[in-house]
């Protein structure tokens, strides 16, 4: 019988002190108090000092502060923070995120019920618009939904692009048993946060080594501001850091994709196939979909295009691979109206992009004007006090939604050129 706490909740941390007070802060006030944090802290040694004083300054017991040499990459920074649990389930919180007051309650009760090894929820945002100060949240329906893990990882492989990847349960979104971490740790693979994303390749891992999990429909941790995915879409500094930590080269991180195209897409599939590599037997007919993932990559760069990054480098070499693959192929990509979107898509211009940076993966939340707070635990109380009036009428048994690649919108026009000079110019037709 396990002697510690009912939960670990691990948060690996690199030289956001503030952001480490919020995350704590948000633990230590869950309704449910059966848990230790651990903090482990990967920061250059200038930033160290701050944060061990942010988590000594709570007092509270409960809190393991761990020091790295602040030369971990971050796959390497997760590892070490799940290899100091002592709790029955294991989760990450990131460093810039905090948990909403009935996470590890709403978790605990999934298990008590339904005796499962994994429960994941979804998240919302804060602080990601210009003003650092908006909230966003989607409409939830509180439903508990009892997936086979192997359904979970074939609709990431084959399903469509802009909702598959949500429906991946990983680390940072998730509880898991420790047994079935340790399990991933005896494995082929040696660890259950492995190069180069340990959110997704956590997911895969985690979903290889159970027969069903638990997927909650609500919300229950905030992600705030932005961090390594929208500065991978930019390239920016964050993600040029992070390569340098790895020792890897972006042609690396795509080595097993049909192009060189680094788009995000590319690099979590090409963790999986990777794994796949290490696990034949257990990840056995996860292959790449050449269509979703043509698809997933137009997706990703109309996204990072919007958001000011230059990406054409790598959306030519997109449309290059895909002009050599087989008459099906192109036919199912380029009469997708996702194609037709991609090719008419243009980064604003050097001036704009500072009002452009916001990250955009808040594109899919609901509609109309966001409300505005000084801090991210007044968005959680004011969301407390104002829950969707449609909750009560959406807790009606559904299934979980998983639409397929077949039903993107098919295009319903041509895409529009380029001028000469922006970029190479797709001079292929769309196929009708």
């Amino acid at each position: 019988m396990s002697t510690g706490p009912l939960f670990s909740v691990a948060i690996p941390s690199k030289n956001r002190p503030a952001q480490v007070r919020q995350a704590v802060r948000s633990v230590l006030e869950q309704t449910c108090q059966d848990f230790e944090i651990v903090v482990c802290d990967n920061s250059d040694d200038a930033e160290a000092a701050a944060t061990a004083e942010t988590v000594r300054a709570f007092g509270d017991p409960r809190i393991v502060y761990v020091r790295t040499n602040g030369q971990l990459s971050m796959p390497d920074n997760w590892e070490r923070a799940v290899s100091e649990a002592r709790g029955e389930f294991v989760g990450i919180l990131t460093d810039r995120s905090v948990f909403l007051p009935q996470a590890l309650e709403r978790a605990r009760r999934e298990i008590d019920q339904k005796g499962v090894p994994l429960v994941a929820w979804f998240g919302d945002s804060y602080g990601r618009g210009p003003s650092g100060r908006d909230f966003r949240r989607r409409v939830r329906s509180g439903q508990a939904w009892h997936v086979e893990s192997r359904r979970l990882l074939e609709y990431f492989v084959h399903g469509h692009p802009k909702h598959a990847s949500k429906r991946l349960p990983k680390l940072m979104t998730c509880v898991c048993a420790r047994e079935v971490i340790e399990r991933v740790k005896a494995s082929a693979v040696g660890r259950i946060c492995p190069p180069v994303c340990p959110d997704y390749t956590s997911g895969y891992l985690m979903l290889a080594h159970t027969d069903r999990i638990v997927l909650l429909d609500e919300g229950l941790f905030l992600s705030c501001g932005s961090g390594n995915g929208s500065s991978f879409r930019r390239r920016g500094p964050l993600a040029d850091r992070f390569m340098r930590d790895l020792g890897m080269t972006w042609q690396d991180l795509v080595d097993r994709m049909p192009t060189r195209a680094c788009f995000t897409s590319a690099l979590v599939l090409n963790d999986l196939m990777r794994l796949k590599d290490t696990l034949p037997e257990r990840l056995a007919g996860l292959d790449v979909d050449r269509v979703q993932y043509y698809l997933g990559c137009l997706t990703y760069y109309e996204r990072s295009a919007r958001g000011g990054a230059d990406r054409f480098e790598d959306y030519d070499e997109l449309l290059e691979g895909l002009g050599l693959e087989p008459a099906a192929v192109q036919h199912a990509v380029r009469t997708r109206q996702m194609y037709v979107r991609a090719a008419a898509t243009l980064p604003p211009e050097t001036s704009d992009r500072d009002r452009a940076s916001g990250d955009a993966e808040g594109e899919d939340d609901e509609p109309g004007a966001t409300p505005q707070f000084e801090t991210v635990f007044d968005a959680m109380a004011w969301a407390a006090a104002n829950p969707f009036p449609e909750q009560e009428a959406l807790a009606a048994s559904e299934p979980l939604e998983m639409p397929a690649l077949a039903e993107m919108e098919l295009a319903w026009r041509k895409p529009k050129h380029r001028p000469i000079g922006t970029r190479k110019v797709e001079t292929k037709r769309v196929l009708m």
